[in-house]
């Protein structure tokens, strides 16, 4: 009898536990005026679960995978893009700046998004943005 029920426990614990975060994936484009732009990093925070972030390519396309994505509903979606500059510092030594590479009014600006179960195509024009 005990061992049923120590079976039974154990079965429910499992099952609980089994069913974890259900994440969706996020893709699209981000563009500034019509132009694709590249090396931007996308950023997901939802309300509830873990955040989740990609990075656009030469094309300004990201991919967010089902397997690295937030969980569905709402959440807020932020852009960043900085550039790295060598700087000569007066004792010769160089020094590695990065410094913002978007409009001060778009660089880190959070914008809310609904996201829904499944494939989520999120097309990012910048300019709307400002």
């Amino acid at each position: 009898m005990k061992k049923t029920i120590y079976l039974i426990f154990v079965s429910i614990l499992f099952l609980g536990c089994s069913q974890g975060v259900v994440r969706v994936s996020i893709e699209g484009t981000v563009t500034l005026d019509g132009n694709p732009v590249a090396d931007v990093k996308v950023m997901v925070r939802p309300e509830a679960g873990p955040d989740a972030g990609g990075k656009t390519d030469a094309n300004g396309k990201y991919i967010i995978p089902k397997s690295e994505g937030p969980m569905a509903g709402n959440v807020q979606i932020m852009v960043e893009k900085f550039t790295e500059i060598e700087n000569k510092a007066g004792d010769g030594k160089t020094d590695t700046v990065f410094v913002p590479a978007l409009p001060p009014d778009i660089q880190n600006k959070h914008k809310p998004f609904t996201i829904k179960n499944g494939n989520n195509i999120i097309d990012i024009k910048l300019e709307e943005w400002k």
